[in-house]
């Protein structure tokens, strides 16, 4: 991973792109779409979505020829591991996402990793006994990030917000992105959550270095943007939030300000060791940043 994680949008001038990167179409060997590829993908332009990825559980999809010239169709995999523990890998080349079943998690996040693909920690707090704790999301390594925004989970047991446990994790030394992923299944499941990657390149290759080098923010409903830092202090501009918290680690709320654009300034407390960004607008509409480390 090759994040800047003094400041992760370090050149970035706005964001364009949204897709997820937890789709689901029909495929009988993995059988939990429902939604063909093309009309998913007619849906996704609608919505203005640029790219999404499509992880069908326990099998990479061929996705030769879908999307067109403006929307890139990502292949990618969910690996579930013995009912709990589901984590998405995704690939601009096919080839070069592994998978096998016998082998660990961390063999497999490591192979992978090691390959150039996007990992993701997938739901940590679906059903009552979430899929990942804090003690399981900490004892694994080298994953790019944890969905921290699920919004299928809305309609399951749990918890669609991860942030708690993205704040120990980030608390605890591990630096690991956030996500933001409809998980979709069906058309109700076309809730507008997703991640907004910075600059117009959205070829597979362009979408998986932005993603990995962390030059996104987590939307639901809070359009921002601008985005970074200048010294020490971290700004944001949004079109449409009413509050935004600068988040420190352990979770401490350092500042809140009401409007639609904020900064602040890191200082030598312990709660500055890091800062992220959380928009909030009108009802549910939240976004996220990515972490700043107040150190790269």
């Amino acid at each position: 991973m090759n994040v800047n994680w003094f400041n992760p949008y370090e050149g970035t001038n706005g964001f364009h792109l949204k897709g997820s990167l937890h789709t689901h179409t029909p495929n009988p060997k993995s059988g939990c779409g429902s939604v063909p590829m093309d009309e998913l993908v007619r849906l996704y332009e609608k919505m203005g979505y640029s790219f999404m990825a499509v992880t069908n559980h326990g099998i990479v999809t061929d996705v030769s020829g879908a999307g067109s010239k403006n929307f890139t169709v990502l292949p990618g995999i969910e690996i579930d591991m013995s009912g709990k523990y589901h984590f998405g890998v995704v690939n601009a080349d096919p080839a070069s996402i592994f998978y096998d079943p016998v082998v660990t998690q961390q063999e497999m996040i490591d192979r992978n990793i090691a390959s150039g693909s996007l990992v993701t920690l997938n739901h940590p707090d679906w059903q009552l006994r979430e899929h990942y704790t804090c003690d399981e999301l900490m004892e694994l390594k080298r994953y790019d990030g944890i969905e921290i925004y699920n919004s299928v989970i809305e309609f399951l047991e749990g918890s669609p917000l991860s942030t708690a446990k993205w704040d120990r994790l980030l608390s605890s030394g591990q630096r690991v992105l956030g996500f933001a992923n409809q998980d979709f299944h069906n058309y109700p499941n076309a809730l507008d959550c997703c991640n907004v990657v910075s600059g117009h390149d959205n070829s597979p290759a362009g979408l998986l270095k932005s993603l990995k080098s962390g030059r996104f923010y987590c939307h639901y409903g809070v359009v921002i943007k601008s985005l970074g830092r200048k010294g020490n202090v971290i700004h944001v501009a949004t079109e449409n939030a009413k509050l935004i918290r600068f988040v420190g680690s352990g979770g401490l709320i350092l500042k809140k300000v009401k409007g639609a654009s904020a900064e602040i300034e890191f200082n030598q407390d312990q709660g500055y060791s890091h800062i992220r960004v959380e928009c909030l607008g009108e009802g549910e509409e939240i976004s996220f940043s990515q972490p700043f480390f107040r150190a790269g």
